[in-house]
C-alpha cells in the first residue's frame, strides 16, 4: 500500500506567505481524505475476498435431488440432445437407494433411455458428443471422457457438477435402447 504523506511545515520555508500556509493545509486535508478514503477500500476489497472464500454451503439431498430433476429435465428438453435421439424418462428420483453409498447416506437417480432419431446420426459417438457438450453447457465437468471407452459401437462419458451435487452418465451404443442417461446425486445424508 502507498501511503502519501504531507508535511506541512516542512514543504513551507519561514519566508511563506500565510496563504500559502493555507494552500498547503488544504493539500494536507486532502491527502488525509484520500489515505482514509483508500483504507476504507481496502478494507472492502479485503471483506470480499473473505466472504468470497467461505465457498458454497454444502448440498443436503433435498437440494442435490431437486438439483438432480431440473438439471435432468434441462437435458432431456434441449434440441441439442434431441437430435441425438428419442428419450423418455424411466425414472426421476421418486425414492433414495443406498446401495452404492457408505452406511447413513443415501443417493436418488434421473434415469432416461431412448433411440436414435431416424433422420439422424446413428453413431453411438455422436450421439453421446451431442449429450455431452449440452452438459458441458450447463457447467458439468468431465469426469470421463468418451475416447477413455472408445469404440465403434459403444460411447461413454460421465460429467460432473460439484456446486449442485449430480453426475451424469451417458452411454451410448448400436443396440436398443441406443442412449442411457443416468444422473445420480452424490451419496449425502438423508
Amino acid at each position: 500500500m502507498i501511503s502519501l504523506t504531507f508535511d506541512a511545515t516542512s514543504a513551507c520555508p519561514l519566508w511563506c506567505h500565510s496563504r500559502d500556509i493555507a494552500r498547503h493545509a488544504k493539500a494536507f486535508d486532502k491527502v488525509r481524505s484520500v489515505k482514509l478514503t483508500s483504507r476504507v477500500t481496502v478494507i472492502g476489497v479485503c471483506f470480499a475476498l473473505l466472504a468470497g472464500c467461505s465457498g458454497p454451503e454444502p448440498q443436503t439431498l433435498e437440494s442435490a435431488t431437486q438439483n438432480l430433476i431440473n438439471d435432468g429435465n434441462e437435458l432431456l428438453s434441449s434440441p441439442l440432445v434431441q437430435r441425438a435421439g428419442a428419450l423418455h424418462v424411466t425414472e426421476k428420483a421418486e425414492k433414495a437407494k443406498d446401495t452404492a453409498c457408505v452406511p447413513g447416506t443415501t443417493q436418488r437417480f434421473f434415469r432416461a433411455q431412448g433411440n436414435f432419431t431416424p433422420s439422424g446420426s446413428r453413431s453411438p459417438i455422436t450421439a453421446a458428443g451431442l449429450v455431452h457438450a449440452k452438459l458441458l453447457g450447463m457447467d458439468y465437468d468431465r469426469l470421463i471422457d468418451e475416447l477413455d471407452f472408445f469404440d465403434d459401437d459403444l460411447a461413454v462419458t460421465v460429467l460432473h457438477r460439484p456446486e449442485s451435487g449430480v453426475t451424469f452418465l451417458v452411454a451410448t451404443r448400436i443396440t436398443e435402447p441406443n442412449i442411457l442417461i443416468v444422473g445420480k446425486t452424490d451419496c449425502l445424508k438423508p
